[in-house]
């Protein structure tokens, strides 16, 4: 599968779980192939790869063995937000209001959180191929307390994007929220495996061994138990302005762990630090 979509009048073309790009995508000055098995054009010059951690959920699995799966403090939570009135909606056809909405609801966590907002262009050509899915955890007083926004390849649904209303309602305790965001990992994982899906993927453990907060949220993720899967993220020019702009891209992505350079696999050396702590 892939999608075209634009930012800064410069083109993507993405390519999904395989190396041939679909034929009905335009030119693009980058191809990025993402969640892939190796590496693409590991020698074209310019081109800029990344070894990536990730955590899938079997969705194969038997609801109970999937609750059995979870951490003490993850189920305990998840019970306890069952009992706190909590309202669920699943947006399975977002139109761009939706989109919208979601952003709207995103950005000033991002803000707060110091991480990039949404990418609208990006989203809009998911919804375009029918392939988003946004939901909603609500307060028992109707309020927004959590929100995940997905995209589907394949039989795998990928969180891209999750929220939380933290700073927009301080009067509700974090707790609380807290345990409602759990909720809503569960209530969507438990969607996705009512419709058939393979593979709730949260896309992305982070490996710098050294970040506390990221650590921190590697381990809510892990809390829903899961097996951890590298892969490779390969971003390979097609023209002038393709190179020009990778070029920038390395300058900024520079620090990120997650970056191949030379012969040195990351995640293998993240690994390897964490088994010996």
């Amino acid at each position: 599968m892939g999608i075209h979509w634009s930012k800064y009048s410069f083109t993507f073309n993405e390519i999904y779980q395989n190396s041939i790009v679909p034929k009905t995508l335009p030119k693009a000055d980058v191809h990025a192939y993402l969640q892939q098995k190796k590496l693409i054009n590991p020698n074209k010059f310019l081109t800029i790869h990344k070894q990536v951690l990730t955590l899938f959920i079997d969705l194969h699995k038997p609801v109970e063995q999937l609750r059995k799966d979870m951490n003490r403090t993850t189920r305990y939570q998840i019970n306890k937000a069952s009992r706190d009135g909590l309202h669920v909606q699943f947006i399975t056809e977002p139109l761009l209001k939706d989109i919208e909405e979601f952003a709207a609801f995103f950005n000033p966590f991002a803000k707060e959180k110091n991480i990039e907002s949404c990418k609208m262009g990006k989203l809009i050509s998911f919804m375009n191929l029918g392939k988003l899915v946004i939901t909603y955890v609500f307060h028992k007083d109707g309020r927004k307390l959590a929100s995940h926004l997905y995209t589907i390849t394949g039989k795998r649904a990928i969180m891209l994007y999750s929220c939380s209303g933290r700073f927009a309602n301080s009067d509700i305790p974090n707790l609380e929220i807290g345990r409602a965001n759990r909720y809503l990992h569960w209530q969507d994982i438990l969607f996705f495996k009512n419709q058939e899906f393979d593979t709730y993927d949260f896309l992305g453990l982070s490996i710098d061994a050294n970040n506390e907060p990221q650590q921190n949220i590697n381990k809510f993720k892990q809390g829903f138990g899961g097996f951890q899967v590298i892969e490779y993220h390969s971003y390979v020019p097609q023209n002038i302005r393709g190179k020009l702009l990778l070029l920038a891209l390395k300058v900024k992505w520079r620090k990120q762990p997650e970056l191949i350079r030379g012969n040195l696999l990351p995640v293998s050396q993240y690994l390897t630090t964490v088994e010996n702590r």
